[in-house]
């Protein structure tokens, strides 16, 4: 539990005083809300506009425990940084939390530097992939964060608060890290299933209009797991690498109060591999269908390519599936292999046919610049794109993430490959200014990204179903 002392003098200072601000950064939210719209597949259709899971389950966490909680989404919320800074002031929050991707590092550095500057007794701590990665390096570089905090955090956060103000305490705790501290380990939740359910009551729901073209009103996220078994170079496993599943029961549950309290018509599964178990995942149909679930709301899942078959895909589909994410990465089996992916071409054109059989929609991903590449090995996974036909296909620059064994290969200068930039800001999946290699310089990249957008232009969902349906594609 919180401490009551620390909860008491609180509520005893100021109605407006939290205990917790979560933030999640901008530094020109305009911009970045821009850009939101623009990588929509239609401009009609929401593509990436999820409310923030991990931050919903800490507000039920800090809820549950009676704390003071509030979360600003500084983009969706349109907040300026100097709204923000005014509203850190009044409110004077005892721990201020903010999470950040790569991409995100530096501009969190400065808003923390700039409430600093206003506020010096104000307790920052910093959060997610990048921190949970290099969480060192970052409060190294970012001398405002008093703390790091890795891996997963509703386990950490009561006990946190318990050391506020002791700063000896707070760095022994496993997962929280502070200057000098060389134990960067973090202990998983093991029953995640404990958690509180996430706390959409804190959202304003309506600025998030989803993740995939669901063509609801409401869509929400939910996830069933955490932690992946599969080893791909380019990915941190951010959650571990084993795997913690509640139970079906749990997740029914959770989409049943997600329809009879918010509104929800929609799912989206953000578990990295849904069908990890095809046991667990049959119970789910099951109980989905016999309880009438598939009647109310949809849903989209990410899958591998490898274990499916089409009885699976046409259960998916009777139990509300519409729309699957493969990572598809590359058309050449030599690098699917180089990069530990696990799956076969042959396993490719499988899964995308049956999924188009079953009436689900498939979209895809191939990454540009994976170990070992060549400009031939790229231009044959834009022909494969074009082979497949899937509603939307992405080409994200290889990115040598902090934490990934990419990282370290590239590091290593292993198939040519050499980080050319350390700008946190350029570390996003569609930017080619960091890492290049004798085959492919990063101008290159960027040439080959912009040939297989131009090569593979967006589709319209009812279009495309359409024409899936007229060539007898769709089984009855």
């Amino acid at each position: 539990m919180l401490n009551d002392n620390l909860r008491l003098k609180n509520i005893s200072k100021s109605a407006d005083k939290l205990d917790l601000l979560l933030i999640n950064p901008s530094l020109d939210w305009q911009y970045q809300m821009e850009r939101k719209t623009a990588i929509r597949i239609e401009k009609h259709l929401p593509s990436q506009e999820t409310p923030n899971i991990g931050i919903a389950y800490l507000l039920a966490v800090a809820k549950k425990d009676g704390c003071r909680a509030k979360y600003i989404d500084m983009v969706m919320d349109g907040f300026s940084v100097e709204q923000l800074l005014q509203y850190v002031r009044k409110t004077k929050p005892s721990l201020i939390g903010i999470t950040a991707f790569s991409i995100q590092i530096s501009a969190a550095g400065t808003i923390a530097a700039k409430i600093k500057q206003q506020m010096p007794e104000a307790l920052i701590c910093v959060g997610g992939s990048h921190a949970s990665a290099i969480p060192e390096q970052t409060l190294e570089e970012f001398p405002d964060f008093d703390f790091a905090v890795c891996g997963e955090a509703e386990i950490l956060l009561p006990k946190i608060f318990d050391c506020l103000g002791n700063y000896d305490a707070l760095s022994r705790l496993p997962g929280v890290v502070t200057r000098g501290k060389k134990d960067h380990s973090w202990v998983p939740n093991q029953n995640i299933e404990d958690i509180p359910l996430p706390a959409w009551e804190e959202f304003d729901l309506t600025k998030y209009p989803g993740n995939c073209p669901h063509n609801t009103r409401q869509e929400l996220p939910v996830v069933t797991g955490r932690g992946c078994p599969f080893r791909c170079v380019f990915c941190c496993r951010a959650l571990g690498d084993k795997v913690r599943r509640r139970s079906v029961e749990s997740v029914i549950s959770e989409i049943e109060r997600n329809i009879e309290e918010f509104g929800c018509e929609s799912i989206a599964f953000l578990d990295e591999t849904f069908v990890l178990s095809k046991d667990w995942a049959e119970q789910f149909f099951s109980q989905s269908i016999d309880r009438g679930l598939n009647k109310k709301i949809n849903w989209s899942c990410s899958m591998r390519v490898s274990n499916v078959s089409p009885e699976l895909f046409q259960r998916m589909k009777k139990a509300g599936c519409y729309y699957i994410f493969f990572g598809v990465e590359s058309a050449s089996d030599a690098t699917l292999k180089r990069i530990k992916k696990g799956i076969t071409l042959s396993q490719i054109y499988d899964a995308v046919k049956w999924t188009k059989q079953a009436g689900i929609t498939p979209v895809g991903a191939f990454i540009i610049g994976l170990p070992g590449d060549s400009e031939a090995d790229v231009l044959k996974s834009v022909e494969l794109a074009k082979e497949l036909d899937m509603y939307s296909n992405t080409f994200p620059i290889a990115i040598p993430f902090p934490g990934t064994e990419m990282r370290e290969m590239a590091l290593k200068n292993m198939y040519g490959m050499k980080i050319v930039s350390n700008n946190w800001d350029h570390y996003g999946k569609q930017d080619y200014r960091v890492m290049e290699s004798d085959d492919l310089s990063w101008e290159k990249r960027r040439q080959l990204q912009k040939y297989a957008y131009s090569e593979l232009p967006k589709k319209k969902l009812d279009e495309y179903m359409k024409r899936l349906k007229e060539s007898a594609f769709v089984c009855s």
